[in-house]
């Protein structure tokens, strides 16, 4: 009988510090009613100072092994994505993976943005079927707080983003019935730049990797055109959907819940209008945790089964989209 990867555990962790929209307002020119109105958020977390993406990481992770009942040393592999890394390099997988103690354990670093946990449970599928690895730790990390832009070319995303990290353990199914159904892939990169940080990089026209003329004129901030992030948001948003449904012949009636990645509630409000999904079969968190990139989707699944929205038997579909263009979608039963 051939293997199939199911989700054992998950875990979540977000600093204790909340910023409201009134505190934004004291970070850059932006009010509370201009947030709401074009985002819908309220709230979100930032970490100290002294917190990296893996410092972040590893009681996400240690909730995670907890919730799977594994210890440490039944980890084959560890995948970790994230767009705000301890160091430039090497991967931040390697930084996580010593705090772990997870010696001689082979990671895989990945940077697929926004749909970072999509693709790192479809890599931890294929190694789980093909029996090269049984137990795969997938973890995703954001403290963007620390890469906000307060001028005002950069708060049209500074005044979404949130600190945050969430971690799924992987392994065999015992029952065909239960695990990952499909995962589905896209990129598109001829719209890299509609949300992307040119420097430091190799493709500036120069010899330095980075100038202070790079710092002084934000070509090391993101940059993001929101327009067309939007429209392609809720366009490949809603394709996935579909998409996945097509490939395994269910709908939302099957669906006990879709949890969406996060990046602000107009446009999952848009989405859930344009695929007429019901409101109850999606779950929304953004409004207090604000846009935490990769670490959306794992904090939400996670908050999502410990709240209850979700339980052991359910069909769920994850679904999320970034920048370079990606996207893509898991359909899993729980």
């Amino acid at each position: 009988m051939a293997i199939q990867s199911r989700i054992l555990g998950t875990g979540h962790c977000v600093p204790e510090r909340v910023v409201t929209n009134f505190d934004v307002e004291k970070m850059m020119e932006t009010t509370d009613e201009f947030i709401v109105t074009r985002t819908g958020m309220r709230r979100r977390r930032h970490a100290d100072a002294s917190v990296s993406a893996s410092d972040l990481a590893v009681p996400a992770v240690k909730a995670a092994l907890a919730d799977a009942h594994l210890t440490i040393d039944k980890i084959d592999l560890l995948i970790m994505n994230t767009i705000t890394p301890d160091h430039m390099d090497p991967g931040c997988g390697f930084f996580l993976q010593g705090k772990l103690g997870m010696a001689n354990t082979p990671v895989i670093d990945i940077r697929e943005q926004c749909a970072g946990l999509i693709y790192e449970l479809s890599i931890a599928d294929q190694f789980i079927k093909t029996g090269m690895y049984k137990h795969v730790l997938c973890v995703c990390s954001e403290v963007l707080s620390k890469r906000i832009d307060c001028s005002n070319d950069g708060r049209n995303i500074g005044i979404l983003l949130g600190d945050g990290a969430g971690a799924v353990v992987l392994g065999p199914s015992n029952d065909p019935n239960v695990g990952i159904k499909s995962s589905i892939l896209h990129a598109e990169g001829t719209h890299a730049k509609v949300l992307y940080t040119e420097a430091p990089g190799t493709a500036m026209g120069k010899k330095a990797w980075v100038e202070k003329d790079d710092i002084d004129k934000g070509r090391t901030e993101f940059r993001m055109d929101g327009k067309t992030l939007f429209e392609k948001g809720v366009e490949w948003f809603s394709h996935s959907i579909f998409e996945s449904f097509k490939k395994n012949n269910v709908s939302f009636d099957d669906l006990a819940m879709l949890i969406p990645h996060q990046p602000n509630l107009r446009m999952i409000e848009a989405i859930a209008v344009n695929v007429k999904v019901p409101k109850e079969k999606v779950f929304i968190n953004v409004e207090d945790y604000g846009n935490m990139a990769s670490a959306c989707l794992p904090v939400a699944l996670d908050q999502a089964r410990k709240q209850g929205r979700v339980k052991p038997g359910d069909l769920v579909l994850l679904v999320g989209f970034g920048s370079g263009f990606v996207w893509g979608s898991v359909l899993v039963r729980l």
